[in-house]
């Protein structure tokens, strides 16, 4: 196992509706106990309150160390509008039927695969 630090580079895109732009977006690769806060692309010009197009973002997240050692870890991204409004971690407060409005945080589950060297 190597022991430098990994890295994963991680790009989407973020809208939050009613014209609000998206001010911030926090991306976490230890299912959200430690936050890296990703830079704001295209969209980002956008006038605060006058928003209607996605934001995309970009963010280089370390990935602890448990994660490398035991393959596995979940990604986790949540954005923040122009009214201060964020995400809500769990879909328990929106949940509904038909699965209308959800809005909570994204998670992906992600394993680390490492790579033999070259020449094996």
């Amino acid at each position: 196992m190597p022991c430098h630090a990994l890295f994963l580079q991680v790009k989407g895109f973020a809208w939050s509706g009613g014209g609000r732009g998206i001010v911030r977006v926090d991306v976490s690769a230890d299912d959200g106990a430690t936050w890296h806060t990703a830079t704001l692309g295209q969209g980002s010009e956008q006038p605060r309150h006058k928003a209607w197009a996605w934001t995309f973002w970009e963010a280089e997240v370390p990935l602890p160390a448990a994660a490398v050692a035991h393959a596995g870890t979940r990604l986790v991204c949540k954005a923040v509008d122009a009214a201060h409004n964020s995400q809500p971690e769990s879909v328990a407060s929106v949940w509904n039927l038909r699965g209308l409005a959800n809005n909570a945080w994204h998670r992906v589950p992600i394993r680390v695969v490492e790579e033999p060297p070259s020449g094996e």
